[in-house]
């Protein structure tokens, strides 16, 4: 029962992943700020997203990020987790 080995590959959409990631942002915050299920974002995201469809998931996140007061990629805040947030003057829950 010897399975071959499988090569690990780097995670898709990388760049989404790290800026939602960089901002502090949940998934399903960013799905549903889409409009969309979070279960459908993550499927979403299995594969490669059409440049397009890309820019519209960064525009959200960085919408959402804005809202909020968070950095995002353009704007790293390095240290700055969302249980570190709600001791931040400012960066509580709204």
């Amino acid at each position: 029962m010897n399975k071959p080995s499988q090569l690990k590959r780097s995670p898709r959409n990388q760049d989404i992943r790290t800026a939602i990631e960089q901002a502090g942002l949940r998934h399903w915050w960013v799905a549903e700020e889409l409009g969309i299920a979070c279960g459908t974002l993550s499927n979403r995201l299995r594969k490669e997203l059409p440049p397009e469809e890309k820019q519209e998931v960064l525009a959200a996140i960085r919408r959402l990020a804005d809202r909020l007061g968070l950095p995002t990629l353009e704007s790293p805040r390095p240290g700055v987790t969302l249980e570190t947030r709600t001791t931040l003057p400012g960066l509580g829950w709204q």
